[in-house]
């Protein structure tokens, strides 16, 4: 059954067809194996509009897993979206799920070409889709010199824990609009960075 999953995700991946992954498998009972949240179209939209309003014209997603989510972002909105992980082992090994975007790899303490990427991100959104670091999460923060940042995950009683949670106080940061993912109690949140006084 697996295999079947995510082979017909690879088809429709080879076909570009980003519509047919998120409306045929939003639901599926194994879609945690490549992907923790399967955003609308609307959703899509939604994030598009928020980037174009803040001036942001890529994604930086920390922790992209498969990248199924990127590669969904960028087919349906054109912003153009990297992804960042650790253990590069795992995510080339035989057992591991397929990659849909190149992947970064970094070590579990930031190295230097991965703090570098930061700081150099001036119209970049840093993007956390069920992250569960909280340490990790305030590390990047520290060094993106970005304006926004975006978390994906579940809100009060989706039963689900990560850490940030998409509406968690993050000190310096303001939120700038939200959004349900469909009916899932996930949400998408947009922060902007609060201007220094």
């Amino acid at each position: 059954m697996e295999d079947n999953f995510v082979n017909s995700v690879l088809t429709l991946y080879k076909e570009k067809n980003w519509k047919a992954i998120v409306n045929t498998y939003r639901d599926y009972p194994e879609r945690n194996k490549l992907l923790w949240v399967f955003p609308t179209e609307k959703n899509f939209l939604f994030l598009r509009q928020c980037l174009v309003e803040l001036g942001c014209d890529r994604i930086l997603s920390i922790g992209c897993g498969s990248g199924l989510l990127e590669w969904m972002i960028t087919e349906a909105t054109g912003l153009l979206v990297s992804g960042v992980e650790v253990d590069g082992a795992w995510w080339r090994c035989k057992y591991a799920p397929p990659n849909f975007i190149p992947l970064l790899f970094t070590a579990p303490t930031l190295d230097k070409d991965t703090k570098s990427l930061l700081r150099n991100a001036n119209s970049t959104a840093l993007l956390f889709c069920y992250f569960n670091n909280g340490p990790a999460f305030k590390d990047y923060l520290e060094y993106f010199s970005g304006n926004v940042l975006i978390i994906i995950g579940p809100g009060e009683g989706k039963g689900v824990h990560t850490d940030p949670k998409p509406f968690d106080q993050v000190p310096e940061w303001t939120l700038h609009a939200r959004e349900e993912v469909g009916n899932t109690k996930d949400f998408i949140a947009v922060y902007c960075k609060n201007p220094k006084s």
